[in-house]
């Protein structure tokens, strides 16, 4: 991880990034006031512009190699902001291209050493995470990885030594991704209704050691509209993927649309994908990639300590409903008609419509 005096180094220079962003730290008057209601990260936060990005500081040591990571042409990149059915697209994915039979002998295995998240790595500097196991991980990257040093990032190689066909998770937008992403891989982007996205967001952001989120909901729907929250811009975020949707490698699909009509969504995927699937495999897929069956399966870091035990119990943890709509029982009037207002003006200029 880069020490303090690195990221000072950083600071000062103002230098560019290879996705040729400049680097801005925030302010400690803005680190203070964020960490009334959150925990943040050892090295501060950094705004990336043009955009706005907002990440943990750390992500400055991965920034450039993740620029410039070599893809294929036979993986696929499930793209998503956070909250927006990321685990379930990879299950779905990773089950049609290794495993549509269901008889593969790692499907039991978390899903991110089946399909790791290639920006992980920074979230390890948070300050939530002390004392945390992450043996799991350890495992998973001493399988994958023999032989190479963790220091070097756990995630991230990973995903250059996974089996092929790569399914490869990025909460990263296009333009911090390699420029020509589109014309080496497939990329699958799933977005949401920013309402329940912030919804699941916030009870994540409840139930996790990493965040430890004591505010109120209202004061999290705000600084989610403010881009206040790591991963923010939301509407970046999916302008980004949506300008790219009739790219043939990109394939953009709406939450919603999974969870009406499972089986005509996992036909286009397959269509797609190229994968050729028959009806039963498809059906396979639909089955094992379910709310219901993976939850079953237990949570993918139900053993590592990540969770704080009496949120956990009371919310729900890692899958907790999976449905459309829960947004309904969580807003004020008056809040709910604050976020029309920022939902309508940013659709528009974008040009999409949520169901």
């Amino acid at each position: 991880m880069l020490n303090s005096e690195e990221l000072k180094v950083w600071r000062k220079m103002g230098e560019q990034l290879a996705s040729g962003h400049e680097v801005e730290a925030m302010s400690e008057e803005w680190l203070a006031k964020m960490e009334k209601e959150q925990t943040l990260y050892n090295h501060g936060m950094v705004r990336l512009l043009p955009g706005g990005w907002l990440y943990p500081a750390s992500y400055l040591e991965y920034a450039d190699r993740i620029y410039n990571f070599k893809f294929r042409s036979s993986d696929v990149v499930v793209m998503t902001m956070p909250k927006s059915g990321t685990t379930w697209m990879q299950e779905i994915l990773w089950t049609m291209l290794h495993n549509p039979d269901l008889n593969h002998p790692q499907a039991d295995e978390p899903i991110y050493h089946r399909s790791p998240e290639i920006d992980l790595d920074m979230i390890l500097d948070g300050k939530g995470l002390e004392g945390v196991s992450i043996d799991h991980f350890m495992k998973a990257f001493q399988d994958t990885c023999p032989g190479r040093k963790l220091e070097d990032g756990m995630a991230f190689q990973m995903c250059e030594l996974i089996s092929d066909p790569r399914v490869i998770k990025s909460h990263l937008p296009l333009s911090l991704l390699p420029s020509d992403l589109l014309d080496q891989a497939k990329v699958v982007y799933v977005a949401r209704s920013p309402k329940d996205v912030v919804v699941s967001l916030y009870y994540f952001f409840r139930v996790m050691k990493l965040f430890s989120f004591t505010g109120s909901f209202d004061s999290f729907v705000k600084h989610f509209m403010n881009n206040d929250l790591i991963y923010t811009p939301y509407w970046l975020h999916v302008k980004e993927a949506w300008q790219k949707r009739d790219h043939p490698n990109m394939h953009f699909v709406f939450y919603e649309d999974l969870q009406s009509d499972i089986m005509t969504q996992l036909q286009k995927i397959n269509d797609f994908m190229g994968t050729n699937l028959t009806q039963k495999q498809l059906t396979n897929v639909a089955e094992n990639s379910s709310f219901v069956s993976m939850k079953s399966r237990g949570e993918p870091v139900k053993d590592m300590g990540v969770f704080i035990p009496d949120a956990h119990k009371e919310l729900g943890g890692y899958f907790r409903k999976g449905i459309v709509g829960d947004w309904r029982n969580h807003f004020s009037p008056q809040l709910e008609e604050e976020m029309n207002q920022w939902i309508q003006s940013h659709a528009r200029d974008i040009g999409i419509t949520f169901k």
